[in-house]
């Protein structure tokens, strides 16, 4: 089964995924992209303009897809991306 990768990425900053989930189809992979923006979305908020969104790679790396979030949260940048973090490292964690 491949494994995808869900690296964050915004105008100036990028969190990258070195774990990734196993899934059948890059259609499977996207829905979880589209789960993991709306757990980020509750977590963080939504109020920035600043766009986010997930690239995701195949387990040779190649981009396949890259899903925008519906908009992001209002946090300073530097803060915005170390508690994006911190929620996808908690996030992987259950998923263990």
């Amino acid at each position: 089964m491949p494994r995808f990768f869900f690296h964050l990425t915004s105008v100036n900053r990028n969190i990258a995924d070195d774990t990734g989930k196993e899934f059948g189809t890059l259609n499977d992979a996207c829905d979880y992209a589209r789960k993991l923006i709306d757990k980020i979305m509750l977590y963080v908020g939504s109020d920035d303009v600043n766009a986010w969104k997930v690239v995701i790679f195949s387990d040779s790396h190649n981009a396949q897809i890259v899903v925008a979030f519906p908009v992001s949260c209002s946090l300073p940048t530097h803060a915005r991306a170390k508690q994006l973090s911190t929620m996808l490292v908690a996030h992987r964690a259950r998923d263990v």
